[in-house]
């Protein structure tokens, strides 16, 4: 098994958009919600999620959210 490392985990950096949604997972929204507030469809929040997810490789929402607030607790 590998451990994911710093250089593993960043080695494709979110973009600014994904950064957004990540962000508004974390906050508890809905895919409806981010895709009103950022002014997107639902499913392009969805595809911004898969990719998030193989990025970051974090299985859900869940996952996610404390993936980020972890990295703006350190």
């Amino acid at each position: 098994m590998t451990i994911p490392t710093t250089e593993t985990v960043f080695a494709e950096p979110l973009t600014v958009r994904e950064r957004e949604v990540a962000a508004a997972v974390a906050r508890g929204l809905r895919n409806k919600q981010i895709a009103e507030e950022l002014g997107i469809s639902a499913e392009t929040v969805k595809r911004h999620l898969a990719s998030i997810y193989g990025k970051l490789a974090v299985s859900g929402r869940v996952a996610l959210a404390i993936y980020v607030l972890r990295s703006h607790a350190a």
